[in-house]
């Protein structure tokens, strides 16, 4: 069984769907994704403070999104999330919302 493991990129690739389709593609059957990363928060207030603040962090931060949406790319790419963990960890929060988890990918 192969496993891909991506953890803080997401957030930064410019074609992230594209990237996870390739990550589909090299997967053997049976194969899983393992993936922790943070993005777009649950929280109204801390997700419109994502939207507004994420243009100029990603200028300053070599291109990291504050506010992507982590599950949807997962499954867009062509996975299903089979263990799906989510929390903000320590520190400012339209920075530190993360999901982690498995996946598999889709034939």
């Amino acid at each position: 069984m192969d496993t891909v493991l991506v953890t803080y990129t997401l957030c930064t690739i410019a074609d992230a769907t594209a990237a996870m389709e390739e990550m589909r593609r090299v997967l053997k059957p049976g194969g899983r994704l393992l993936f922790c990363e943070h993005g777009i928060a649950p929280d109204e207030n801390v997700r419109r403070w994502q939207h507004r603040l994420n243009p100029a962090w990603s200028r300053i931060a070599g291109g990291c999104n504050m506010n992507r949406d982590i599950p949807g790319l997962i499954t867009k790419g062509g996975f299903e999330i089979t263990a799906d963990e989510r929390m903000y960890i320590p520190g400012a929060k339209v920075l530190c919302y993360n999901y982690w988890g498995r996946a598999r990918a889709v034939r």
